[in-house]
Formats: C-alpha cells, structure tokens, sequence
C-alpha cells in the first residue's frame, strides 16, 4: 500500500528554521511532502536545515530575515514563487529570550521582545492569511511555553518573556475566532523545556530538558496536517516525561 504522506502538495512557511523546534519541524514536513518555505536570522544554520530537508523535498524557498523588521517580511511575501502558493501553514516558531527583573528591564529591550514574539507572528499571520487558498482556508500553529501559562513565580526573571507569550496566547485565541469563517484553523502549543540552544542559555547549569526538538515537531505536525481538523483556538501544553519513565 502506497504511504499517503499528510503534507503532499502544501506549502508551509516555517520561522526559526536554522536550529531547534523550526529545524526538526522542517525536517519532518519535508518527510511528509510539504512544499518548504523557511526563515532565520543565521544564513549557515539556515543552509543546514536546507541541506538536510532536499534528502526528502525538492521543493524549498530560503531567505535569511530579520522578524524584527516588518520590511523583510514584506520582502519575502513579495518574492514568493507561485509554486509555493497558496500557503497553506503557517509555524511561527521564531522567538527572542534574554532575562531580567522588570523593575530595571529597558523598554527597548521589552519592545523587542515583544517585536519578535509576538508582533511578528501578528504580522506575517495577517500576511499569510490573505495568500490562503479561499476555499480550503489553512492553518496557522504558534510555538508559545509553559511560561506563558503559568505564574511567573515559577519562571523568576523571566518576565518580558512570559508577557510576549502570555499575548501569544491572546492572538491565537483572537485569531482562531476571525479564521472560522474562512476555514482557518489557529492553535497554539507551549512546551516545557526544550532541549535547545535557548534553553540551554536560559536555565541555570544542571536543569535538564524535559522535551527533543523532534517531540516538538510531531505535536506541530499534528496541528498542522489535517488530523488535527477541526480543532481550532486551542492551546496544547506539553510536559514531557524523564527519558527513563518512558516505555521502550
């Protein structure tokens, strides 16, 4: 029996691509037949994922942006070839970390985060939403965090990085309730510890991950491809088990 691939003629734009979430991500929709469209900020890390999604899809766009600036973002949606649209995922995956006590934290350094966790996301769902096929519509998966859902006493200096994923949070809500009508699903998952270079900056020495990039992926997946349909507006926290708890 033929092996029925869940992204065979979509095209999915991935943010973040270089590393992590957003390299295993397009790992995995290369193996499932999407069409690649994939930003990062870091041209190396970028030609990485490229290098190691062509074993599965021909079909890729890459471009190295700032999320930060709205123009790039206008660049690339301009610069799309038409064999890459209509998109039909949308992964905002990108995010920014720095820590600090809010009592002494810049506010350019709050817009910035802000800038690119939340801002970014906004702007390029606006954009990718108006290139979605009328008809079928599309969905849109935001990577938020376990700190934007729960108190911040449980992530002390976390602060401007809990409030952009709290708002994360609220756009894909709002979101998910415009798309309806238009057959546009929006959800969002918020990992635990993800085993990345941001985690790994973020957390003090000795915290350990609980979560593989590729674990990740697969729930994006999920949300992405239709086996997830209908669902819309939901956010799915995952909590990964100790590698030791899980059966082989």
């Amino acid at each position: 029996m033929k092996d029925i691939k869940k992204l065979s003629g979509k095209s999915a734009l991935i943010t973040g691509a270089g590393r992590g979430v957003g390299r295993a991500t397009a790992i995995l929709f290369a193996e499932e037949g999407a069409n690649l469209i994939l930003i990062a900020r870091t041209a190396g890390e970028l030609e990485e994922t490229e290098r190691l999604c062509l074993k599965n899809s021909t079909n890729i766009f890459t471009r190295t942006i700032d999320l930060a600036r709205e123009s790039q973002i206008d660049n690339l949606i301009g610069k799309l070839p038409d064999d890459f649209t209509p998109i039909d995922i949308l992964v905002n995956n990108a995010s920014r970390f720095d820590s600090g006590p809010m009592s002494e934290y810049s506010i350019d350094d709050l817009k910035m985060m802000l800038q690119v966790n939340l801002l970014a996301p906004f702007y390029l769902s606006q954009k990718v939403i108006a290139m979605m096929n009328k008809e079928t519509g599309g969905s849109i998966v935001n990577v938020s965090s376990f700190s934007g859902c729960f108190g911040v006493e449980k992530f002390p200096g976390f602060g401007a990085y809990n409030i952009s994923k709290y708002a994360l949070w609220g756009l894909t809500e709002i979101l998910a309730l415009e798309g309806k009508e238009k057959n546009i699903r929006v959800n969002q998952i918020a990992p635990s510890g993800v085993d990345t270079q941001m985690f790994r900056e973020a957390v003090p020495p000795g915290v350990e991950p609980d979560l593989t990039p590729e674990e990740v992926a697969r729930q994006i997946l999920y949300l992405a491809s239709d086996d997830s349909y209908p669902l819309t507006g939901a956010n799915i926290m995952i909590d990964g088990m100790p590698k030791d708890e899980q059966s082989d």
